[in-house]
């Protein structure tokens, strides 16, 4: 543990000469509080989403027609009274496989006997992610998965690098995209590199230094909860420092300004 918190404090020590642009202000103790609990939640919905996609894959490509499947262009995820549905999509887009995941487990896999039309949600979510894939954004890999949520009347996209590698993790190149109507409204990017925390088995923790915001984002809980070692994150304006742990986030410690 030594050696990991010893590589945050030299990361602390370089927070306000590595930015390019005016650092972010702390946030008054409401508005912190409630992007804490933003944070928290939409990075575990981001996960339990994204770990539904997987398992829903694995669980397809057991049947040697998935396996040979042409038509499936992607997916799109739905949560119905406390099950993630899963639907494999064509072009169209229409429903051409469903899988019903609990608790993380896939359930069988319903191969639908011809392209069935999506609901209004899976509509508005696959068109959302089509968008959002074809929108021009930093690349950090050559693969990347994708979570669509609601956002109020719009959709939130997240785009997530993807890796065959379990000692690392891609942070860098996550991607949050606004999608409304008319397409995309606006997006971020949550680091500002191409950044991967190397994580190998013997490490307790892992450390990131984060720019961008006055506190640890939905990205910072999605990649905790996918790596399942804690993150230590950095922020500004001081170089307060933050445990993401098991999904939630804690204060380590507030740094004040240098007088």
């Amino acid at each position: 543990m030594t050696r990991h918190l010893l590589a945050l404090a030299l990361a602390l020590c370089c927070l306000s000469a590595s930015a390019e642009d005016e650092l972010p202000k702390e946030l008054p103790p409401d508005l912190e509080a409630a992007a804490l609990r933003s944070a928290e939640a939409t990075g575990l919905a981001i996960y339990r989403h994204d770990q539904a996609a997987s398992v829903a894959t694995d669980a397809a490509l057991q049947l040697p027609q998935f396996r040979a499947e042409k038509r499936v262009t992607g997916w799109v995820t739905e949560e119905r009274q406390g099950q993630i549905v899963v639907t494999f999509v064509d072009a169209t887009p229409a429903a051409l496989y469903r899988i019903r995941v609990i608790n993380g487990v896939a359930g069988p896999v319903e191969a639908l006997a011809a392209p069935a039309a999506l609901s209004a949600y899976e509509t508005g979510a696959a068109k959302a992610r089509a968008a959002a894939t074809a929108a021009k954004f930093q690349a950090c890999s050559e693969r990347y998965n994708s979570v669509v949520l609601p956002s109020g009347d719009q959709w939130a996209v997240y785009l997530i690098p993807g890796t065959t590698k379990s000692n690392v993790v891609p942070i860098g190149g996550t991607h949050r995209l606004q999608v409304g109507d008319a397409g995309v409204v606006s997006q971020r990017a949550f680091t500002r590199s191409c950044i991967a925390l190397e994580s190998p088995p013997e490490a307790v923790a892992l450390t990131i230094n984060h720019l961008l915001d006055a506190v640890p984002t939905e990205a910072h809980v999605f990649w905790n909860l996918w790596a399942r070692k804690p993150i230590y994150v950095s922020t500004p304006p001081n170089g307060t420092v933050w445990a993401v742990e098991g999904g939630k986030i804690k204060l380590v410690e507030r740094k004040t300004a240098k007088t």
